[in-house]
């Protein structure tokens, strides 16, 4: 038996019905605890497997929820960017991803780049690469790039 909910504010009742379905899964507000964030990085991951194929509500609720557990990540596991190779942000996106060599080479538009870049041989992607890197795994330019002063041969 549905029950009809009366007194709902207009920007409530207005919102698309794929976003409130995404509301009952999980509510966006900060995530305070480890199964939280756990419940909102399944609902992340499930939609970004969809890859850009979301109606007006799915993106805004994924925009929003996708900042809530970044900020998680950020709060609880901080990362020096110093000490964290383009090579190593790569291979960990690649295997998160579940990608093959083969599925980054077509990205990237060269399969070879791909294996000289994740073995290490190559330690810093192309500007082109760089951006569709960014695309592809919703990252910052700078993950992908050697910090400044640092040799070129560091892997």
């Amino acid at each position: 038996m549905k029950t009809r909910l009366t007194n709902v504010p207009p920007a409530i009742a207005a919102l698309p019905k794929s976003y409130l379905a995404l509301m009952g899964e999980f509510l966006l507000r900060p995530i305070k605890s480890g199964a939280e964030y756990d419940r909102a990085a399944r609902i992340v991951h499930r939609l970004a497997m969809r890859e850009g194929k979301f109606d007006v509500g799915e993106e805004a609720y994924l925009e929003v929820l996708e900042g809530l557990v970044e900020r998680f990540d950020r709060e609880r596991y901080p990362i020096n960017v110093d000490e964290v190779s383009p090579t190593h942000v790569l291979k960990m996106l690649v295997e998160q991803g579940g990608m093959s060599v083969t599925e980054l080479g077509k990205l990237l538009g060269s399969k070879g780049a791909a294996s000289e870049l994740l073995s290490g041989k190559r330690k810093e992607s192309s500007k082109a690469q760089i951006a569709k890197l960014c695309a592809r795994f919703k990252v910052d330019a700078g993950a992908f790039l050697l910090p400044a002063g640092a040799p070129a041969n560091a892997a």
